[in-house]
């Protein structure tokens, strides 16, 4: 009995983290840029990028999973007695009311309906307030091309463009090499490195 109750300590305590987490991750995740933003202009929040607020949601969401789980088979007959009616069947109130609410907000999500629609087009709106003209990416996922593929897009030479970035400190090691690793290892973001190899585009 009393390891039981051990068991049931931890089991709690790392849902409540788990919680915890889910929700702090979640409402980042529900206001952070689009993808093509965060990556193009170095996102971060709390010092964390937005691949390592994901997998703090994945993770913790496979971990509340886990001991969601584990919580279920530790209180079954409690959650047995919640079902159950007088008759000693799964007629009891509390049942009905907590089946036909979680299929109601199910169906309203996939039908895209409000309120469910309402909450997902604030956060829609807020995830479209971040980007600024000088910030968009010139293509989807750009920080993914090569240096050389982005000179070409700009008008430079690869030995150009690797010469006037390394005449700013920024290090590069190979033409192929893409923006969002040269950005990664110069503390600094694809969105700059493209901004410095433009504005001497412009010139020429």
């Amino acid at each position: 009995m009393k390891e039981e109750m051990m068991v049931r300590k931890y089991v709690s305590l790392f849902l409540l983290y788990a919680l915890i987490a889910m929700t702090i991750s979640g409402i980042v995740l529900y206001v952070m840029p689009h993808g093509r933003v965060a990556y193009w202009t170095g996102w971060r929040f709390l010092g964390l990028d937005k691949d390592q607020w994901d997998s703090l949601h994945t993770i913790f969401g496979f971990l509340m999973i886990f001991f969601g789980i584990w919580h279920v088979i530790l209180n079954w007959k409690n959650i047995v007695n919640y079902l159950k009616g007088r008759a000693g069947i799964i007629t009891s109130k509390e049942f009905f009311i907590t089946t036909i609410v979680a299929l109601t907000i199910t169906i309203g999500i996939i039908a895209n309906v409000s309120p469910f629609k309402t909450v997902m087009d604030i956060g829609e709106r807020i995830k479209n307030s971040w980007p600024k003209p000088e910030t968009m990416p010139p293509a989807p996922h750009a920080e993914l091309f090569s240096l050389k593929k982005v000179a070409q897009i700009i008008g430079l030479s690869p030995q150009k463009a690797i010469g006037v970035l390394e005449s700013k400190g920024i290090k590069v090691e190979s033409p192929d090499e893409i923006l969002k690793d040269i950005a990664a290892k110069n503390n600094t973001t694809p969105a700059r490195i493209y901004e410095i190899l433009s504005g001497i585009s412009k010139k020429y």
